[in-house]
């Protein structure tokens, strides 16, 4: 019987994501929330759905299982003219991830223009940004078969590249801003426990997590230095080395200045040790990345070619084999903080939000008013009365607690910066 009735509310659920009508039939089944981080759940997971696919597309098992599963494969691409393989390179590879982050970066800009100045969730563009998944979900599909048939596929590659370049390297810097946001949440939610509960034992923790991510810069530095220069020669990795590394020991000490302490009483270490790890974790993904040599023949790339054919010569630059290896180990580590941070950032209160400024409203009470239904719709009433009845808050009605256009900008960066971390930065 309960089987039954789960089956029944799972389905309810479902019709949910299709418009308003059938949303008073499942919101019984589901935990009392807030529309406003629901919705930012919601999105974080069609951006993992998007990363997923683009991992499955960037491995070569599916090409061949694609050609090995399907009898005959070759031959019917003979027959219809197709190429050979039916061209199959172009729709998994390096290519089919641009086309699939393309898709994801369109979606999010098209709701980034549509959401420009929503000021509460009264207005029916809210409802948009906060239901009807089903349709979203076939809108991205759409784009992404779309972006299949785009024509000059070499150009498109070199233009999309170039756009993923800049966004990612935005969405770095937002990163930066939200790593410090949790560093220093983080710092001050044990020193407030520590005063709380007039327990050391919280001050000890911090310590501990600050000396663990300070060994991890270290370490990080030791290791760079080993694998990516030798004793004479190899310039350009020992200047970026050596400029990050004095860079992290310069924020370090600022971070302890009595300006900064009076300034941000709760701050400390733990933020100047999170970033630096993070700046270790950079300089190894750069390394990582650097290529043999600049294939366009242009005054930049000309001198550029001199320098590389120098790190080369000393051994510098990591051969093909430890490149791919590098490139997973890099990109799953990216992959996952910027997961973290996105997860962090959809979690976070309105207050928190203002770090970024993306708060547009000070109303964050928990409030009963219209409740949606799982985050499926909003804007749908709901008996006030019942209390027994679980449901969605709408803690918006009389501002929302974050930019929703701001929220999909950063979506859009999120998109091109996992296109590049894929793709190990180039084509």
């Amino acid at each position: 019987m309960g089987a039954i009735l789960s089956a029944g509310c799972c389905a309810a659920q479902l019709a949910c994501c299709f418009g308003t009508a059938a949303c008073s039939m499942c919101c019984a089944c589901c935990p009392t929330v807030r529309s406003s981080t629901t919705t930012r759940i919601m999105y974080t997971f069609l951006l993992i759905l998007g990363t997923a696919i683009s991992c499955i597309m960037l491995s070569k098992a599916v090409e061949d299982a694609i050609q090995q599963s399907i009898p005959g494969f070759s031959q019917v691409c003979d027959f219809l003219n197709l190429g050979t393989n039916c061209n199959i390179s172009q729709v998994i590879g390096f290519l089919a991830v641009y086309r699939v982050c393309f898709s994801m970066a369109v979606f999010f800009f098209l709701l980034m223009i549509l959401m420009i100045n929503v000021k509460t969730s009264q207005d029916c563009r809210a409802g948009i940004h906060n239901g009807f998944w089903f349709f979203k979900l076939l809108i991205i599909v759409g784009i992404c078969v779309g972006a299949f048939y785009i024509p000059n596929v070499e150009i498109f590659q070199q233009v999309w590249m170039y756009i993923g370049m800049v966004g990612a390297f935005l969405f770095i810097l937002i990163q930066l801003i939200l790593l410090v946001d949790f560093a220093h949440s983080w710092n001050s939610n044990w020193v407030s426990r520590a005063g709380d509960e007039s327990c050391s034992c919280w001050y000890v923790a911090l310590m501990i997590c600050t000396l663990f991510f300070y060994a991890i810069t270290l370490g990080g530095f030791i290791v760079l230095v080993l694998f990516f220069t030798k004793p004479a020669g190899c310039e350009l990795n020992k200047f970026f080395l050596a400029l990050n590394f004095i860079l992290c020991i310069v924020i370090s000490f600022i971070s302890v200045l009595p300006p900064i302490q009076k300034a941000s009483p709760r701050s400390g270490l733990l933020q100047a040790a999170i970033i630096s790890a993070y700046c270790m974790y950079l300089t190894y993904s750069a390394l990582s990345s650097e290529p043999e040599s600049y294939h366009t023949e242009n005054v930049f790339n000309t001198t550029m070619n001199a320098t590389v054919a120098a790190q080369v010569a000393d051994g510098c630059v990591p051969s093909e084999l430890v490149r791919s290896d590098n490139r997973i180990v890099s990109g799953v580590i990216g992959i996952l903080i910027m997961f973290v941070m996105v997860v962090y950032a959809s979690l976070r209160t309105s207050a928190q939000s203002d770090r970024l400024g993306v708060s547009t409203s000070s109303a964050d009470a928990v409030e009963a008013g219209e409740g949606g239904c799982c985050g499926c719709c909003g804007g749908v009433e709901e008996d006030a009365g019942d209390d027994d009845g679980k449901k969605m808050i709408d803690n918006e009605q009389d501002g929302v607690v974050y930019s929703y256009s701001f929220f999909h900008f950063v979506f859009l960066l999120a998109s091109l910066y996992i296109m590049m971390t894929l793709t190990n930065w180039y084509k």
